[in-house]
């Protein structure tokens, strides 16, 4: 009896025990059974070639299915004929070699195989990363987005591995590695990211780094770049992978959203600090906090918001804390420098605008002793902080002051292109028109696609009312920001939202400095508006009173959660969204909605056609 094979089947016996426990199919999945009868096989023969083992799964047929466990372990007898065999085939490895290619068949990324079992089994026993094998592609009907992000790099590279399960994924890393995805690779590049890939993998199992190993190598090459892989010290290596994996493990957590500032802790101590002449020996020292800006606050509205939020919360908290501000970052080069010159000397690092995330992400990896946050609502890693402001709160009441003074109905929306929290300001807009007047329909346009003549088009629809950007162009018109109204020919600016950076950045220092939250162990992400007195609407003067007063009436039921543009009956442009009793959308579902409300006029960039 062959010893390997009684080892083999003793890893099949656990896997099937494992699979039983967990309410799963013990043995192997057949293609056959996958793809309904008169599926529609649409092949493409790829050729011979070399594919990871941990991506065959399966038979393609039902025949054999049942004599490998889940794992693709031998589950037959070890007096039987088919384990003699085995036993051959393990020997003959061992001495010589397996040359001959297996026969598969690849559907969505998985292989099934036709003729070689038994040569993967024993493979896989031996835990060799590759087999010879000769591939058919079958093509699924139906559309798979993630999939065919796979094909274009697989036109690219030829390459199953890395698996990237992440959207965009495949995009990032081609741009990490220095390729492009529009030409087909080197053969050196190739096997010049094969070999760093698999030194990964090694590596990877070595220090315990966890989760799928494509998405774990693309976090790596993310945060520490091809040339970490390449570092000798074994220590500092260590260290790097030591530092992802709990950045990782910290990713896998559902994220935690603040919306509003934590209520101060009484300090028992204030008492004894009234009486005591000199500072408590263990007094803190001054938290010395960086900003980062994109541009010179001489040159951008919004980077002189976050400037005169930076001197507030100096004239604010005082010797308590240190600030420094490094500008025109929007170049990645002066990123990358400000924010390692920043987390040398400063505890809290704070990149003021959306752009700078990833990069942040970085530095917030490789230096965990430090405390980063980013301005933007891409809460999804939680590693990294975010803030940003509710600003759909302020676009709902403008929405609703838009609609009194459009007599057409009609109200033109200029937005930027979408990132997180837009589509829902646009969506709080339309929903706060169509509060006031049931009538009203909100002309969507991209920014990026309007032409020269989108005024004259604007005009012959009868609109005369219009929503922009939130900060008057320092260069331009400096009355066409918030919401104006174009009257005899001149603009009046009817309204505009007003962030308080100062409020924010003062209220996030005390949290830190009177310990009661600590970004590196809470990580949450900061989404505050009106209850968190840290944004406003400022309506014009000028406007009638009842005006005005109907902005206060809702904003007084935003800041005392009363009302929400998101409760009670929501209708998207393609069917309900939600009924009148359902419950409000979380704020996970307010920052990446994917639909447009039913008074919406246009569709998003990136969709044909509206969709819920």
């Amino acid at each position: 009896m062959n010893d390997a094979y009684v080892k083999a089947r003793r890893e099949a016996d656990k896997a099937i025990r494992a699979a039983v426990l967990k309410g799963q199919y013990p043995y192997l999945s057949a293609l056959d059974e996958i793809l309904p009868d008169d599926y529609p096989h649409s092949m493409v023969r790829l050729g011979t070639m070399e594919i990871p083992l941990s991506q065959i799964v399966g038979t393609k047929t039902a025949g054999r299915k049942n004599t490998f466990a889940c794992n693709f372990m031998p589950a037959a007898d070890p007096q039987t004929e088919f384990a003699a065999k085995w036993g051959s085939l393990y020997n003959y490895q061992e001495t010589s070699g397996i040359q001959d290619p297996v026969l598969v068949f690849e559907y969505k990324h998985r292989f099934y195989v036709q003729e070689g079992n038994k040569r993967v089994s024993v493979m896989k026993y031996l835990d060799v990363p590759t087999i010879l094998a000769d591939v058919t592609r079958i093509l699924p009907d139906e559309k798979d987005p993630l999939y065919e992000e796979f094909l274009v790099w697989y036109k690219a590279t030829g390459l199953y591995e890395p698996e990237i399960t992440t959207p965009g994924g495949y995009q990032k890393l081609a741009d990490l590695l220095g390729y492009s995805l529009n030409q087909v690779w080197t053969d050196e590049q190739k096997r010049r990211l094969t070999a760093l890939y698999y030194r990964f993998c090694k590596s990877a199992e070595k220090y315990g780094l966890e989760g799928p190993q494509g998405e774990a190598f693309l976090a790596f090459v993310s945060v520490y770049g091809l040339e970490g892989l390449r570092v000798s010290d074994e220590t500092a290596y260590q260290k790097q992978f030591v530092r992802v994996k709990e950045a990782l493990r910290k990713e896998n957590r559902p994220a935690a959203i603040a919306v509003k500032p934590q209520e101060k802790k009484a300090d028992p101590l204030n008492e004894v600090k009234k009486v005591l002449p000199l500072p408590l020996p263990f007094a803190h020292k001054p938290l010395r906090i960086a900003f980062l800006y994109e541009a010179s606050p001489k040159e951008s509205a919004a980077v002189f918001d976050h400037e005169l939020g930076r001197i507030i919360l100096e004239k604010r908290l005082g010797s308590k804390v240190q600030t420094d501000t490094y500008e025109n970052c929007q170049d990645v080069a002066v990123l990358r420098k400000a924010l390692t010159d920043a987390s040398e000397n400063h505890d809290v690092i704070i990149t003021t605008f959306p752009e700078a995330f990833e990069d942040t992400y970085r530095a917030a990896v490789r230096k965990p002793e430090r405390t980063f946050l980013n301005c933007s609502g891409n809460m999804t890693k939680n590693v990294l902080p975010v803030y940003d402001v509710r600003m759909y709160e302020a676009k709902f009441l403008l929405g609703a002051l838009a609609a009194v003074f459009a007599d057409s109905h009609r109200i033109a929306y200029l937005s930027e292109m979408p990132r997180e929290g837009t589509i829902a300001e646009i969506n709080a807009f339309a929903i706060g028109a169509a509060m006031i007047d049931p009538y009203a329909e909100i002309i969507l346009s991209w920014k990026d696609q309007l032409d020269a003549e989108w005024q004259e088009q604007m005009k012959a629809l009868d609109i005369s009312v219009f929503s922009g950007t939130e900060l008057p162009d320092l260069h331009g018109d400096s009355m066409k920001y918030g919401i104006w109204q174009l009257k005899d020919g001149n603009t009046v600016n009817l309204a505009n939202p007003v962030i308080n950076w100062g409020n924010y950045y003062t209220r996030l220092a005390e949290s830190l400095l009177e310990g009661q939250v600590s970004f590196r162990a809470s990580h949450l992400n900061y989404w505050w508006g009106m209850s968190a007195e840290v944004l406003d609407v400022r309506v014009s003067g000028s406007l009638p009173y009842s005006s005005r007063k109907l902005v206060q009436l809702l904003k007084n039921g935003l800041i005392h959660e009363k009302l929400n543009p998101f409760d009670g009956e929501l209708h998207s442009q393609t069917g309900i969204i939600k009924g009148p009793y359902d419950a409000k959308l979380s704020n996970e579902e307010i920052l990446h909605m994917q639909w447009l409300n039913d008074n919406i006029i246009g569709s998003l960039p990136y969709q044909q056609e509206p969709s819920v």
